[in-house]
């Protein structure tokens, strides 16, 4: 039964209010609908071109998935929101993004598309997740060779994800899926190795203010090769709520 979808609607009212005190975790029944719908959607946000390395994610079975409910995480996240809006208040030619990744991953979530409030996915490894469901996402931890600034960085294709999560054969790895606040976004023409803030929406008046996140297309030339998955960086940690934790093996 689809237990936990019901449970999460009657939460995002707590969301609206902020009010809900709870322990910052919570661990899903096996029993629940949501493993069979995220397992789906994760083997759908590979793309079918993909092969090679990528076709090992067509083969994941999900073995744990907890719930983030971190209050203070939550205000910092709606903050940012509305920061964003006033940002995108009168900005002329912002561009709408939308996820490959299926809505079956967080069917309770209510997205503010005006914002391009997308859900997308962050591989780590398990001995960075209590921190993440702890603090939220942090920009000044990312690492510095990052091909596209340093920033923290999200994917919506699955396989792109696979790379971080410590999976392989045998080990198990680690998905979060996050909501996150795109705003007005900047697309990389090819690596911005050097970046350490969002670009400048017109690099000859600062006025006009900053863009909000940089997404990195398939085929942008990325030294000497092209990019092959879409990855999307933030410079703001705040500008990602980590929702759910994903645990899981490929077979």
């Amino acid at each position: 039964a689809d237990h936990h979808t019901a449970q999460m609607m009657l939460q995002e009212s707590w969301r609206l209010s902020r009010q809900l005190q709870t322990k910052i975790c919570t661990e899903l029944n096996y029993s629940d609908v949501a493993f069979s719908n995220i397992q789906k959607a994760l083997v759908e946000a590979c793309p079918p071109d993909h092969y090679a390395v990528c076709s090992r994610m067509r083969n994941v079975s999900i073995t744990g998935l907890q719930q983030i409910c971190n209050v203070r995480i939550w205000k910092d996240y709606e903050f940012r929101k509305e920061q964003v809006r006033k940002e995108l208040e009168g900005r002329e030619a912002v561009p709408i993004v939308a996820s490959n990744l299926p809505s079956l991953v967080c069917k309770w979530a209510h997205l503010d598309r005006k914002i391009n409030e997308i859900l997308l996915l962050h591989g780590t490894t398990q001995d960075k997740i209590d921190q993440i469901a702890s603090f939220g996402f942090d920009e000044r931890l990312a690492r510095e060779n990052g091909l596209y600034g340093q920033g923290v960085y999200f994917t919506d294709q699955s396989c792109k994800s696979l790379q971080y999560s410590g999976a392989d054969w045998g080990n198990p790895g680690c998905f979060i899926i996050a909501r996150v606040i795109l705003g007005h976004p900047f697309d990389a023409p090819g690596p911005l190795k050097s970046l350490k803030v969002e670009p400048l929406v017109d690099p000859t008046n600062p006025c006009k203010g900053r863009c909000h996140s940089v997404i990195a297309k398939p085929g942008t030339p990325s030294g000497g090769q092209k990019q092959v998955h879409r990855e999307f960086v933030l410079f703001n940690g705040t500008q990602a709520y980590p929702e759910m934790i994903v645990h899981f093996k490929i077979s």
